[in-house]
This record gives structure tokens, sequence and C-alpha cells, in this order.
């Protein structure tokens, strides 16, 4: 009997463990499962977010049209012999418009001038059309300005003119520049341009040349200033040698000598003074004032009648190197009253 017992005990010690039931899992609502969609994970939902808008962006503007306005020169084809005298347009201002793919990759550099040919015409209305511009394919030309220009023409004529140097400011106390003493070389050139203005020229003139406070002469190299419209037969830079000297000038009674036995007390001049000016060297202008600076005329006795006679200033005793200028030259002299 215990035998038996014993053996069912040890079968019963070897029965298969119970596992225990899982726990349920709780289920999510609604509500918990929206707010997870949008929270969890939020920079890197925002970072993908982002990225799909510029893709969308970047996509969708390429096809976009958009519209630039950038500036074409504008060249002429004139008659021959002819001159252009009306206002000469030098570019126009041109709208294109196309995809901006394209419109991004354009370069207005690319784009050839605008021939405006006018050697058939005899003037009048220019009109400037969007054919007249070629544009890349893809692009068209939607707006210009000005849509018409007014042509007129004149002569073209040549003629030979002086060169004037053009001299400004003021030279040192005491000192001038001496009239008809500056040189310019070449001095003469021609011009070419306009009948209505060339043919009224006379001279052509340098850029101006200063001279302010200076007591020396000087040489220059300077360019040529034609009128509008008008071109020089001459390249290159001209030379002004420009003289500047010692200058005096004051206001003196004119000394009047008898000739032919004419007693010259009795006699006197109108004006009775005169301007005198003296240029050179500034030491033999002084030494001159100094001494006294002494206008005078010549006449015989011709000069008692009522009407006197015309007579010539002159300065006596001007050394060498010095200029003089009187203002008048001439004057009458007759009885003095």
């Amino acid at each position: 009997m215990s035998l038996v017992r014993g053996r069912r005990d040890t079968v019963g010690a070897f029965r298969p463990a119970v596992r225990p039931e899982p726990e349920p899992v709780p289920r999510k609502s609604v509500a918990s499962w929206l707010r997870g969609a949008f929270t969890e994970h939020l920079g890197l939902k925002l970072l993908a977010l982002l990225l799909t808008l510029t893709v969308l962006l970047l996509v969708g503007s390429s096809d976009e049209e958009r519209e630039i306005i950038v500036r074409v020169p504008v060249a002429y084809v004139l008659p021959e012999g002819k001159v252009l005298v009306s206002e000469r347009i030098e570019e126009a201002r041109v709208q294109i418009r196309g995809p901006w793919r394209r419109i991004k990759r354009f370069d207005a550099r690319e784009l050839a001038e605008i021939n405006l040919d006018v050697s058939k015409m005899r003037g009048g209305e220019v009109p400037i059309t969007a054919g007249m511009v070629r544009v890349p394919d893809g692009l068209k030309v939607t707006d210009i300005a000005p849509r018409s220009v007014r042509v007129a023409f004149e002569d073209r004529i040549e003629k030979e003119v002086e060169v004037l140097a053009a001299i400004t400011g003021r030279p040192a106390h005491g000192y001038a520049v001496v009239a008809g003493a500056t040189t310019t070389n070449p001095a003469k050139v021609v011009v070419h341009g306009p009948r209505g203005v060339v043919s009224a020229m006379s001279q052509v003139r340098t850029q101006d040349i200063a001279v302010d406070g200076r007591s020396r002469a000087l040489v220059a190299e300077v360019t040529l200033l034609p009128p509008e419209g008008v071109e020089v037969d001459w390249k290159g830079t001209v030379e002004v040698d420009v003289t500047i000297a010692g200058r005096w000038v004051g206001t003196v009674e004119v000394a009047v000598v008898g000739t032919d036995g004419a007693d010259g007390a009795r006699m006197a001049s109108e004006p009775r003074e005169v301007e005198v000016e003296l240029t050179g060297a500034r030491d033999a202008i002084d030494r001159l004032v100094a001494a006294g600076v002494r206008p005078m005329v010549k006449a015989g006795r011709a000069a008692l009648a009522p009407a006197g006679v015309a007579a010539q200033v002159a300065v006596d005793g001007v050394p060498s190197g010095v200029q003089v200028v009187v203002r008048p030259a001439e004057v009458r002299v007759g009885p003095r009253r």
C-alpha cells in the first residue's frame, strides 16, 4: 500500500505549471491617437513639411511667367552725305516676358542692338517695334519705349577753322597773358558736321587752361571741344604755348610836340588823357614806370586850324622787349582853349 501511494505522489509532482493569462492592452481613444499623430516627433515632421513646401515652390515657380525690363542700344544707318540733327536716342527700354527658368538664365548683353535704317528717308517718324529685338526662344517682347523716334537731317560739310586757346583765371598780381602771343599747334583744323553749324564756325576752342597765380609762361597739352554734332579731323591733343609777362596799365595825359616851327604849348589833344598798357619783362616795366610813362603826339601848324588834325599816340622811352598798347591809339590835336 505504501508503495502505491508513493508512486502516485511522484506522478503528481510532475504536473505542468499553469501560465497566467496576459493582461489586456488598454485601447487608445481616437482623440489620443490624433494627438500623438501631431505631437510625437514634432521636429522631424516640421522639417519634412518644410522640405515638401520648398520642393513644391521650386517646381511650381519654374514655369511661372515673369517680366523683366532691359536697356537695348540703338544704332542708326544714315543717308549718305547727311548728318542727324534731331535728338538721337542711345537706347530703348524693352520689356520681356517668359518662364522664370528662362528669365533667370537670360543675359541682356546677348541682345543685338536695335538697328534703325533711315538711309532711304528724308525725315519724319520712325517706328520702333518689338520685331526689331531678337530674344531667345521661349521669351517674347511685350513692350518697348519709345515706340517711335523723329529724325531730321542736314547736309554734311567740312571747313577749316582756327584753334582758339581757352585761357581762364588771373595770373599773379602785376602779370598778364600777353595778347596775341599765345600760340597753338596745330593752328588750324578741319571740322565736319551739319551745314547750319559748321558754316557759322570760325574757331574751335580747346578745353580750359587755368593760369591762376602764374607769373611764368606755360605749355599745355589739351583736347579740342567742338560743338555737339561736329567732328574734328585731328586725332590727339593740341599743344598751347601761353606767354605770361609783366603788365602795367595807367591813364596818362598826352603831351603835344610841335613840328615845323609850331608851338606845341598852344595845342591840346582830345581826349586829353589816354590809357597805356605795358607788357613785357617785369623789371623793365618797373624802370619805365619809375622814370615816367610819357604818351605824346606830334603836330604842325595845321593843328592850329579850328578843325585840328588827327595824330597817332606814341610812348617815349620804351625799352626793347616791352610792348605798348594805347587806347585810343589816335587823338585829335587842335588849338588849346
